[in-house]
């Protein structure tokens, strides 16, 4: 009897799921762990293309169901194979790591403001609010310890950057502006903005975060894709806590920043 009982749990809640479309959202970040799988292991030029697939299927989804509200979502979602077309997609031959950076930020700026356009997120909502920057500065300090724990756990490829104070500076800009800014502006500005519409904020927390960390797959590092995910969560519970993303735009910065510049330099 007990048995029973607890198949008929099972299904009832399978059943809420499905009516509530929730088992989509999952379902949607197997499809991104698949994907990331095949392009980082089997074949990154056919990887591109399911993910070119994706893309235009969200964003037919999203043109088909204009004026309902699941429009902004499918919209928002565009984001996740965009990121990895345009990594692999723009001419870099020759390019230098730092303008690799800088060309592949972008576009996915342009592409995260016309997002954040039609999905009506204004500046604030986004959380581009400098109310008590100083505490925003105290949650960018959290980066330091980050990044050195990234250090210790992963091991980095180094970047080939000379001792030139021009050159370490660019690289700190680039850090702070096209990849903290740029994610948190992206996955907390965006992405958990348009999911907390259809779920809660504990389920749109975890279903970014695992969207982010599946991203992180490509890197071939298990305990990388953990940090990512750990990471991620931290920060959307920052997020919810102070509504701006410039204390944990800084701290994401400052992780890359001790991870790539500080601790290879000291270790």
């Amino acid at each position: 009897m007990e048995n029973v009982k607890g198949g008929d749990s099972i299904k009832v809640l399978f059943e809420k799921l499905v009516k509530s479309n929730e088992v989509n959202y999952w379902l949607f970040i197997i499809l991104i762990v698949l994907v990331e799988v095949f392009f980082t292991f089997l074949s990154i030029s056919i990887g591109a293309i399911i993910y070119l697939a994706i893309l235009m299927s969200l964003l037919i989804a999203a043109l088909l169901k204009y004026q309902k509200p699941c429009y902004q979502l499918f919209s928002a979602l565009a984001i996740i194979p965009l990121i990895r077309i345009i990594s692999v997609s723009l001419p870099m031959t020759g390019l230098s790591e730092l303008l690799k950076i800088v060309f592949v930020s972008l576009p996915l700026f342009i592409t995260g403001i016309i997002i954040a356009k039609i999905t009506s997120i204004t500046p604030k909502i986004l959380g581009f609010t400098t109310y008590k920057l100083h505490i925003q500065l105290l949650i960018s300090l959290i980066g330091l310890p980050l990044g050195l724990i990234k250090f210790y756990i992963i091991k980095p490829k180094l970047i080939n950057i000379s001792v030139a104070p021009v050159e370490i500076l660019m690289w700190v800009i680039t850090l702070i502006f096209c990849v903290g800014l740029l994610e948190e502006f992206l996955f907390r500005g965006i992405l958990f903005n348009v999911a907390g519409k259809f779920l809660s904020n504990n389920k749109a927390m975890y279903f970014i975060s695992l969207l982010y960390a599946a991203l992180t797959i490509s890197s071939k590092s298990f305990f990388n894709v953990i940090y990512a995910f750990m990471i991620s969560l931290l920060f959307c519970r920052i997020f919810i806590w102070k509504k701006s993303i410039i204390g944990i735009s800084l701290a994401h910065g400052i992780i890359n920043i001790t991870f790539y510049l500080i601790c290879p330099q000291i270790f």
